[in-house]
This record gives C-alpha cells, structure tokens and sequence, in this order.
C-alpha cells in the first residue's frame, strides 16, 4: 500500500453513491484511514449491483465493493440526537472530511462550510455537489444528469434532430470526486509546505460542483467553433457527427467486431491507404480532400473502406496499423478488457476479498497501487470500534 497519506483520518458522509465514496477511496489508496458513516439502510451503493450471480445482496455489491474496500462502517441515525452528534464528534476526531450530501441537508445538521469551518477551524472539508454551495443553484435539487444538461455537455451528445443525452456512467459524480481528493491532497500539501506552525491549525473549506467540471470540458466545443466555424459537435451513432475534422473519425465493422478509426493528418490517411493496397478509387480527386470527406459525404468512404475491414479480424487491424502507422484502435467487451496483457501487466484489476471469504474482481486505479487493502466492510461493521475509541466525552 502506498503510505504517502499514512496517519491521516478521514471521514465520509454522504447521500450518493459515487463522489463521497470515490473521493476517499483515492485518498485511502494513498494510506488514509477513512471511516464511513451510513445510514441504517445502508449506503445507496449497497443496492446497486453487480452482484455475483446476479444474486442481490446489500453485502456484495461490486460497486460498493470497489468503492469501499479497506474502510470502516459506522451506522448513525441522523434523525436521531445521538446520530447527529457522534457525528460531530467523528468529525472533530478527523483531519479530513468529504461529503456529497446536499447543502440542504448539511445545513439542517449544521455542516454547511461557515458553520463547519468555525467548529472545527483544522479540518479540511471538502463538498461535492452539483451546483455547488454557492450561486442561485445552490439549494436545487440535482443528480448528474442536470450536471450535464447544465453545463452544455449534454446538448452534444446523441444524433442530431433527437433529444440529447446525459454523460453515460454519472461520470458528472466520478469526477466530482476525483476532484474533490485531488483538492485535498493539496491543501494537504500546503499545510505541510507552510513554515508557519500555526497553519497546521488552518483548515480548507473546498467546494466542488460537478456542473462546473463539465462545462469546463464542454468549452473544448468552443475551440473546435473558432477553428472549424462549426455551430455544434455531436455524436451521431458511429460517427462523430460535425466533428470538424478530416475524415476518418469513425467505428466501423470489421470480421471480429469493430475498430476505430480516427486519422486527423494527410499523413495518417496515405497510410491506411497504403495499408488497404491503394485502391483506384483512392486517387479520384474526391478522395483527396478529407475536410470535404469528413464534413460532407464520410458515409460515402465508409461504405468504400469498409469491405477491406471486413476481411480483417481486429488483431490484423491493430497490427496492420503498427506496421504502416495509422491510428487504429480494436473495439473490446469487458470480458476482454479483463484479459488485456498490458492491463495484467501493470496490475490494474485486483482481487478484493469479499466478508465471506469469497473473492471478487474490480478495476484498480490509473497509477501502480496495490490497493487500499482489506474487504469492503460490513453495514456497520465497526460502529462499536470507532465509537468506543473516541475520548469519553466525545462518544455517547
């Protein structure tokens, strides 16, 4: 386990399955000690599958699994005045604190930044919502899927005359608490950079809004306006639609599946070419410009592309485009993704083991880690543990 983070204490609470939970679960992967408080239901992951067999199962959840792994749960009852206050009393043992749950509901508990921040002035607090806690937004209720309409990154997204679509994946609230862990790693940093002793006594109030993260990556659209004087980048089934590019940008059939295709410079173009044999057609002034291609008729070169894809399987694609250097990328099922070489290589899937006994397989991290160690804990598995372990008059 990495220990760059050993000895700090983390506490979690939120209302989602996702931010929260993914916020420190990087942070643990650094060898934080995170503590996990649910409700007496259970966190939302606890329902959300998969679960092996397909078999639902609040205590195999392979979300919850992968999220949750190597902390510990304490159950409190926030409609309860003892939940409420060992829940102040677990934060004022943390060094750090992460939460999803909406400003509303911290507000009510008096978690809200101002009032946290004069409870607890050292505690590095840090907020993942979608708006955010502050601006006219700031009480609506929201799910990331108004993160992406919001943001404009939706409008992007699905053919063109049908309705838009939301980010697949609730990746709004995945990167919220990428976000969220990488902003609290660095005021870490900076508590610690400070020569000023008293600054250890300085705590952060870091509020992420999900919706802000999207339409940071939605304004990429704007570079492809000033560049191409497009109105709109969409995706249109296999083609990004509009995209401002030469052709190709595209997936297309091959005999084993599918590949993409997504070539941006004459150069990489004359290759595939060379790549197929150079057939006539190549030479016809249509074909030489790939701004028109792209823009005005790239179904027309799909249909002329695609017999020569359909007499490969994607392994000879991949290999093909080695060997002539076009981009060229095979399209894989999860089944296969698990049985990549170079993701066995560098350890990314590891073996999480489950409370009984049973072992289960989850996507690791995007840098060499082996883990945060340990199964994903029991509903309120160490709620006795972590209460008792508090100062007499912290616990009740």
């Amino acid at each position: 386990m990495n220990r760059t983070l050993a000895g700090l204490r983390v506490l979690e609470w939120g209302a989602g399955p996702i931010a929260a939970a993914y916020c420190t679960k990087l942070l643990a992967e650094f060898g934080a000690s995170v503590v996990k408080v649910e409700p007496p239901e259970g966190d939302p992951a606890r329902a959300c599958g998969p679960f092996p067999g397909d078999a639902r199962d609040p205590e195999r959840s392979g979300l919850f699994a992968y999220l949750n792994a190597g902390k510990r749960s304490v159950v409190l009852d926030l409609d309860k005045d003892a939940g409420r206050t060992n829940l102040h009393r677990l934060i004022a043992d943390a060094d750090a604190f992460a939460t999803d749950a909406p400003l509303a509901q911290r507000r009510a508990l008096g978690l809200e930044a101002p009032t946290l921040r004069a409870a607890h002035p050292a505690l590095i607090a840090v907020s993942m919502t979608v708006f955010g806690d502050e601006g006219p937004n700031a009480d609506v209720p929201a799910q990331a899927i108004d993160a992406s309409a919001v943001s404009g990154a939706a409008w992007v997204i699905g053919e063109p005359g049908r309705p838009p679509l939301a980010i697949p994946l609730l990746q709004a609230d995945w990167q919220a608490g990428a976000h969220g862990a990488a902003a609290m790693m660095m005021a870490l940093l900076a508590r610690r950079r400070d020569p000023d002793p008293e600054s250890a006594a300085l705590g952060e109030s870091i509020d992420i809004a999900s919706a802000d993260i999207l339409a940071a990556a939605a304004g990429t659209n704007g570079v492809i306006y000033l560049a191409h004087g497009l109105r709109r980048w969409v995706r249109a089934g296999r083609r990004a639609f509009a995209s401002g590019g030469p052709y190709p940008y595209v997936i297309l059939p091959c005999s084993d599946g599918a590949v993409c295709l997504i070539g941006r410079a004459r150069q990489e173009w004359s290759r595939l070419v060379q790549a197929m044999g150079s057939p006539s057609w190549t030479a016809q002034p249509r074909y030489q410009d790939l701004q028109a291609m792209g823009r005005d008729y790239p179904e027309e070169v799909d249909a002329l592309i695609t017999p020569w894809l359909m007499q490969h399987t994607r392994a000879e694609l991949l290999a093909l485009g080695e060997r002539h250097g076009f981009p060229v990328g095979p399209l894989r099922t999860a089944r296969e993704v698990l049985a990549t070489p170079q993701f066995a290589h560098r350890g990314f899937f590891r073996m999480v083991p489950m409370p009984d006994g049973s072992t289960l397989t989850v996507p690791g991290v995007p840098w060499p880690s082996p883990g945060s160690g340990g199964a994903p804990p029991r509903l309120g598995e160490h709620t006795g543990e972590v209460l008792g372990a508090l100062a007499p008059e912290q616990a009740r």
